[in-house]
């Protein structure tokens, strides 16, 4: 081999590993590409099965959002159909009651045509003709004309069914909802914080703060955005009430809610439906404990002082309003202690009252049982006397030593007849509607309210609490004469607190318990001992705007406020 031919080998040596090198870097450049797009590509298949999630989530949503619109409207239709059994059997009430009475005419008649016929047949022609009482009567029935209703079957009071066109062609004509395309925020970046992922108390607002970032973990703020949070127990409940949200339109947003149960949860805290950077969150929920911060305890009978205080309401304003029993007033004191007005006395005059007790705000009116009276009077909120109902008596209108008291949803009047054993409903002028209690239910009920569908009843000579639904059929009890937890001696008025959950003032064990809507147990708070703060004969509860409960401490003759 000549020297040429050596050198020219070796460039070309030289020249092929140089291009297989080039290869080697465009064979390594294809793969990173082909990797890059099979990553492309495996992310276009996640985005579609996002996308189908995405799709079965939004129809799960607007499922649940018809099927709540057919659910109102199946209640409306319900209500409705109510309304025509209730007519229907108002109407045969009536119908029933014109035909016992015509059935009564028609043996009146018989009788008299009885003594027609034996007339006609046993007496002569001069003694037709001598003065006749009875014949006189059956003259002058003669001329008289029948009335309208006994002519066309006795009043018969005819109805039909009127369509509400309005609501029908606004179902027609509005959409279900509409698509939400969503934004640029990326719930994975965003991120939660505060007291409300990791610890909450029963009863008691907990917060927790949102701050909602884009792919560059930089906060971000879009009006499309949805944030929301589900706390639920081990079991997979709901245990909060009151969940808000409140968007302070910088990217970050407020969530408050108030637990109703003790134990931990699983708060999953999500933008527009995916959970936040280490949602969901364990929270430990703590019982609540209550502690007395103000107390109104001046006995005596001037302005602003007490005796034996029984029933006590809280307005909107958070303005207290209290039944001084021994003083045979009403006063009205701010949230603060602060006394604002008083009015009445001992008397049965309009306005004036013998052993107050119930009391219940009903808008800017106040209504108050006179059980000395067999009364409920209606005030205004500045005491000036409006109107009355009940008296002493067994009927269906009238009362005997009213108790307690609360207003329902519909703005009906609840009243504690103990002297009747029933618990009684009046509209709000007075009127009656129905009663519980009429298979002898009831032993001496005190206090009755409403919560959902449920009436509530607190029964001292059953030591116990009762519960019915709205038309009256018991359902169940719970608790026993005793001084355990969940036991009573001589249970007084209820109320609920911020919670949802039950309180009793249980009055002889001088405490007050709380329960679950079922019954329960959860806690108490207050017993009786030689603390000069604790409780001595609870008679009634309320609950201030902020949690706080107000009690009626009847022995010690003040009003607590336990925080």
């Amino acid at each position: 081999m000549t020297d040429h031919e050596g050198h020219a080998k070796m460039l070309l040596e030289g020249a092929a590993n140089e291009r297989k090198l080039k290869l080697k870097s465009s064979l390594k450049y294809q793969k990173q590409k082909v990797q890059n797009k099979m990553s492309k590509i495996a992310k276009l298949d996640e985005n579609s099965v996002k996308v189908q999630e995405q799709a079965a989530r939004v129809e799960r949503i607007a499922q649940q959002f018809v099927d709540s619109i057919i659910a109102i409207i199946e209640a409306k239709k319900m209500e409705f159909f109510d309304d025509v059994k209730n007519k229907v059997k108002e109407s045969l009430e009536h119908l029933g009651m014109k035909r016992r009475e015509i059935e009564e005419q028609v043996k009146m008649h018989e009788v008299t045509i009885e003594q027609i016929e034996t007339l006609l047949k046993r007496s002569t022609s001069a003694q037709i003709m001598q003065p006749n009482e009875f014949l006189d009567k059956i003259f002058q029935e003669k001329g008289d004309q029948e009335d309208a209703d006994d002519r066309d079957g006795g009043g018969l009071s005819e109805f039909d069914f009127v369509k509400n066109e309005k609501l029908f062609d606004h179902v027609s004509d509005e959409q279900i909802g509409s698509l939400l395309f969503l934004t640029e925020t990326k719930p994975q970046q965003s991120s939660a914080e505060g007291k409300g992922i990791s610890e909450a108390t029963v009863g008691l607002e907990a917060q927790i703060t949102v701050i909602t970032r884009n792919a560059k973990r930089e906060q971000c703020h879009e009006e499309r955005d949805y944030v929301g949070v589900e706390i639920r127990n081990r079991q997979g409940h709901d245990c909060t009430t009151k969940v808000q949200v409140q968007d302070n339109k910088d990217g970050t947003y407020k969530i408050s809610y108030v637990a109703k149960e003790t134990g931990t949860c699983q708060a999953s805290v999500k933008v527009n439906g995916e959970h936040v950077r280490g949602s969901p969150f364990e929270v430990q929920v703590k019982p609540r404990q209550f502690r007395p911060v103000l107390s109104l305890e001046q006995e005596g009978s001037s302005a602003g002082k007490l005796r034996s205080p029984w029933g006590v309401a809280v307005n909107e304003r958070n303005e207290i309003a209290l039944t001084d029993a021994g003083n045979c007033r009403v006063q009205i004191f701010s949230s603060n202690g602060t006394h604002l007005k008083s009015f009445g006395r001992r008397g049965d005059k309009q306005g004036e009252f013998f052993a107050p007790y119930g009391i219940a705000f009903h808008n800017d009116n106040i209504i108050v049982t006179d059980c000395g009276n067999h009364r409920v009077q209606l005030l205004s909120g500045q005491g000036e006397f409006l109107g009355q109902f009940g008296g002493k008596g067994s009927l269906d209108y009238q009362l005997k030593s009213p108790h307690g008291l609360s207003i329902d949803s519909d703005g009906n009047i609840i009243v504690a007849d103990l002297g009747n054993k029933l618990i009684k409903i009046f509209s709000n002028s007075g009127q009656f509607l129905h009663k519980i209690g009429t298979e002898g239910s009831l032993t001496k009920p005190i206090h009755c309210i409403q919560r959902d569908n449920f009436l509530i009843v607190s029964d001292n000579g059953d030591h116990c609490i009762k519960v019915f639904d709205k038309e009256g059929n018991f359902l169940y009890r719970f608790g026993k004469k005793g001084d355990g937890d969940g036991e009573f001696n001589e249970p007084r008025c209820l109320s609920v607190n911020k919670a949802g959950h039950l309180m009793v003032c249980d009055k002889e064990n001088h405490r007050v318990q709380v329960f679950h809507l079922s019954g329960i147990f959860i806690t108490k708070f207050e017993t009786n001992n030689s603390k000069a703060r604790d409780l001595n004969c609870p008679i009634s509860t309320a609950v201030l705007d902020d949690g706080r409960i107000v009690v009626s401490d009847l022995e010690n003759h003040r009003i607590q406020i336990l925080e």
